[in-house]
C-alpha cells in the first residue's frame, strides 16, 4: 500500500504503511516544533509528521469508510488537506485530534459516495501488552475482526461515533467535537451502534464484553 505525497510540498516519496516504522507518538513539544517547521515548508518536518501519524489515520479511515481499493488515496487526501490547512491550526486541540477530524470528514464523504460496505480486518495495529498470552491475543483479534465486520452494517454517523469512542478511545466530548455534533447525539449514536453489534454477536463474553464496555 503506497502513499505518494507528491502533491504536498514534500519531496516525492513512496511509503507503505507496513514499511513505516512504529515510532512512539512524538511528545507535544516535539509535535509543536515539527508543526512550526512544516509551516515554513520544511520537507523533513512534513515527512516526520506523516510517518508518526499515518498508521492511526489509516486505521480510522479503514474502519469508517470500509474496505476499498482507494484507501491509500483517502489517507493521502487527509494529509493533503491537513498540510494545506496548517496555517489554520492554532493548537486548541492535539494535532492528532485535529488530524482525526479531517480523516473522519474524508471518510464520511467517501462513505456517502460509495454507500455502506462490510469491513474486514487485514491487520491489527493496536498495541498489546508485553508477553501476551497467545490464546487471549488470538481471541482478541477474532473479536475485533467480528466487530469490524459488523461496522459495515451501521449507518455512517453511528459507525463513526462508535469507531472513535469505542475503538479509538476518544471521550464522548471529543467525538462530538470531531463530528461537529452534540455530546448527547454522540451518546445516542454510540449506544445504538453498541446495541446493534451486541445483538449481532449474541451475548458478548470475554474480549467482546471488554471491547464493548461503556467508557465515559
Amino acid at each position: 500500500m503506497k502513499f505518494l505525497l507528491t502533491s504536498l510540498p514534500v519531496a516525492a516519496t513512496s511509503t507503505t504503511v507496513e514499511a513505516v516504522p512504529g515510532p512512539s507518538r512524538p511528545i507535544a513539544a516535539e509535535v509543536a516544533a515539527l508543526l512550526e517547521r512544516a509551516r515554513q515548508r520544511d520537507h523533513t518536518a512534513f515527512r516526520e509528521l506523516f510517518r508518526a501519524h499515518v498508521q492511526g489515520v489509516h486505521r480510522v479511515i479503514r474502519r469508517i469508510a470500509g474496505p476499498r481499493v482507494d484507501i491509500e488515496d483517502l489517507v493521502q487526501t487527509t494529509f493533503v488537506e491537513a498540510f494545506r490547512s496548517l496555517p489554520d491550526f492554532r493548537g486548541d486541540a492535539l494535532f492528532s485530534t485535529w488530524l482525526a477530524r479531517i480523516a473522519v470528514r474524508v471518510s464520511l464523504r467517501a462513505a456517502r459516495w460509495r454507500g455502506r460496505a462490510l469491513l474486514s480486518l487485514d491487520e491489527t495495529s493496536e498495541p498489546v501488552a508485553d508477553g501476551p498470552d497467545p490464546e487471549r491475543l488470538a481471541a482478541a483479534r477474532e473479536t475485533l475482526a467480528a466487530v469490524e465486520t459488523l461496522l459495515g452494517e451501521l449507518r455512517p454517523k453511528r459507525r463513526a461515533a462508535f469507531v472513535l469512542h469505542v475503538l479509538e478511545g476518544y471521550s464522548m466530548d471529543e467525538v462530538a467535537a470531531l463530528l461537529n455534533a452534540s455530546t448527547s447525539a454522540v451518546k445516542v449514536r454510540v449506544h445504538d451502534a453498541r446495541r446493534h453489534i451486541e445483538r449481532r454477536l449474541g451475548e458478548p463474553r470475554g474480549a467482546a464484553a471488554r471491547l464493548l464496555g461503556g467508557r465515559a
